[in-house]
């Protein structure tokens, strides 16, 4: 006979994924353990949260949130309005991929340039993994494009549908004139955020204001409609219905955080000692002589997480420590009259007496090596030429003409200027001796500009050189005669 597999462990199986470990979810089980189980709580099975698949978060006010709040505004403020700023005429921000040049406020990249990009990435990379080591997934929780879009199309949805009971409410009706009217509003809204989303991030790419004037004149690229288009649809999709599923299955940053963690790293924990027993009482209840904690089961820090999980079952893997838990539980603790942050940000240290050490080994290893790479990029951002160049051979297949008394190469050479102004310049070559410059050496390029110029060098035929002689092509600036930048290449002769 088949051995019969109780359905909660099914569920358990299929809906939970692995949790991190935590000593606070073995310090609540023992607590829980040692108090009566008169007061003991089953394991919650389905949330009171999800109807149909869906989790319904509720509203909440207290520290946190309004850091998210005024964090959000703030990035998306800088989001929209950066495409719209111009710099001496241009884009302060524009991503020219058909010219080939990044403007980034008053520098401009060339596609030479993506060793910064690499540098740039790397540095990102390494502060994420330090802020990991200290704050956990505050990241996950503040300033993620996913959370931020997620709080504004949630703070929507509640305008359009109301709060999280009359949203569940809403979604169990049958279908009315009501239903219909409020569910269009939401998902018109939703759309149209997602479009002004879509245009701005293409503004990025494709300059903001002839973008919107072709759009009116419906003389817009149909590469520009294509990728309004796909992030519409990414944004509708992805801040309007996956939400939490990004945060919890999607994104990788979820799955290897907790690599990154030790026990004294900052996250949301529940102080078990104090709160359990839990169970429910009125206000004024001698909770001592009912043997209970400070937690009064009231479910809020469930109803008001984003991605529905219990902080009170341990540290969780979709857990994003956006703190909206804290504030739901200092607000009940306060109405209660007991002490503020029964769930708080702490480390997994602060259960065994211990303060959290922030100046450990490895939190100063990966701080150090943050610190050589952002001083290495911005050394590199601030010292890099203003100035490249580029010389190649003449590849007509001939490698070197007679002409008159001497012997002539040509050369075609690419020159980038990128500073911040327009420049002339003069073109030398070492060794000066015998080789001379019979083109016109004087040239100049405006900024963020390349030119191209072809350069004929000539030697005399009573001259001795080798068959290939070594050439330093110099620029310099017309204003003090400063080089600027240099680039070798080889002269060819008859070898005699």
């Amino acid at each position: 006979m088949s051995k019969k597999i109780p359905l909660y462990n099914v569920i358990e199986s299929v809906t939970h994924a692995p949790k991190i470990y935590s000593p606070l979810r073995d310090l609540s089980t023992k607590v829980s353990n040692r108090k009566s189980t008169k007061y003991s709580n089953p394991p919650n099975m389905f949330s009171a949260d999800i109807y149909n698949g869906k989790i319904y978060t509720k509203s909440t006010q207290g520290y946190f949130q309004r850091l998210r709040k005024y964090l959000s505004y703030f990035l998306m403020l800088a989001f929209f309005l950066i495409p719209w700023l111009e710099i001496e005429g241009r884009p302060a921000v524009l991503f020219d991929l058909q010219q080939q040049q990044f403007h980034i406020f008053a520098m401009t990249f060339w596609p030479q340039d993506a060793v910064y990009l690499v540098e740039l990435l790397v540095l990102a990379a390494f502060l994420l993994i330090v802020a990991t080591l200290v704050v956990g997934r505050a990241w996950c929780g503040f300033a993620c494009p996913q959370t931020v879009w997620t709080f504004i199309f949630i703070w929507i949805e509640e305008k359009c549908e109301g709060d999280r009971n009359k949203r569940i409410k809403l979604d169990k009706q049958s279908w009315s004139a009501n239903k219909i009217i409020r569910k269009s509003s939401k998902h018109l809204l939703w759309v149209l955020m997602s479009l002004i989303t879509a245009y701005t991030f293409v503004g990025y790419f494709y300059e903001i204001q002839p973008l919107v004037s072709d759009t009116l004149n419906f003389s817009i690229h149909y590469i520009a409609v294509s990728w309004i288009i796909v992030f519409v649809l990414g944004t509708y999709l992805n801040a309007g219905w996956l939400r939490e599923k990004v945060c919890m299955h999607m994104c990788p940053y979820a799955r290897f955080q907790a690599v990154m963690y030790t026990k004294d790293t900052l996250v949301v924990t529940y102080d078990a000692q104090r709160g359990e027993a839990r169970g429910k009482r009125k206000q004024g209840d001698n909770k001592v002589s009912e043997g209970l904690g400070d937690c009064v089961d009231c479910s809020l820090c469930v109803q008001v997480c984003p991605v529905d999980i219990d902080i009170r079952d341990g540290l969780q893997y979709p857990c994003i420590d956006c703190g909206l838990c804290v504030d739901a539980c200092n607000t009940v603790m306060q109405k209660m009259g007991f002490e503020a942050d029964l769930i708080r940000f702490s480390s997994q240290a602060e259960p065994n007496n211990r303060q959290a050490i922030w100046l450990r080994p490895k939190t100063i290893l990966w701080g150090v090596l943050t610190l050589l790479i952002c001083s290495a990029f911005f050394y590199s951002i601030l010292s890099r030429a203003p100035l490249s160049v580029d010389v190649v051979r003449d590849r007509s297949g001939v490698l070197y003409q007679k002409v008159a008394n001497g012997i002539e190469n040509t050369y075609t050479i690419n020159i980038t200027n990128k500073g911040s102004q327009s420049e002339n310049f003069r073109l030398d070559i070492q060794p000066n001796t015998d080789f001379k410059i019979t083109s016109r050496p004087y040239f100049m390029v405006k900024q963020g500009e390349a030119t191209t110029i072809v350069v004929r060098v000539w030697i005399s035929n009573d001259s001795d050189v080798a068959y290939k002689t070594g050439l330093n092509f110099i620029v310099r600036n017309m204003h003090d005669l400063a080089p600027l930048a240099e680039q070798n290449s080889t002269f060819i002769a008859p070898n005699f």
